[in-house]
């Protein structure tokens, strides 16, 4: 009997609860997060659950989001990826952020670092 084997893309999957993204330099982290002055407070407020780390010269935004949001937080998306990359297979790689990073911003990193670096 022969199988019928379809063919997939592959395509980024933000339908999780964690999403990351990876900045190679800390001011292109800065850049991201003082473009975050321009949008709506409610979309602000679905990024509140975050934090930074540290690893490997690199740095990694973990946004924790509600199912709920999904929807709301797939048109920010693309505005994160202006300046930085989003990574496959997020709950695995956040154990190992976890694990061997370094905390930046333990909570609500987008808020903290505007806080603590606009000029």
């Amino acid at each position: 009997m022969k199988k019928n084997l379809k063919v997939r893309r592959k395509t980024t999957n933000i339908d999780t609860n964690i999403s990351i993204y990876m900045f190679n330099t800390f001011d292109e982290y800065l850049e991201f997060c003082k473009s975050l002055n321009k949008i709506q407070e409610n979309t602000y407020n679905l990024l509140k659950k975050s934090t930074l780390y540290s690893y490997k010269s690199n740095y990694y935004l973990c946004l924790y989001i509600n199912s709920e949001n999904i929807n709301s937080f797939k048109s920010i998306h693309y505005s994160i990826l202006e300046f930085g990359s989003h990574l496959n297979n997020s709950d695995l790689f956040e154990r190992k952020l976890k694990e061997y990073g370094k905390i930046i911003f333990k909570t609500n990193a987008i808020n903290n670092c505007i806080k603590h670096f606009n000029n």
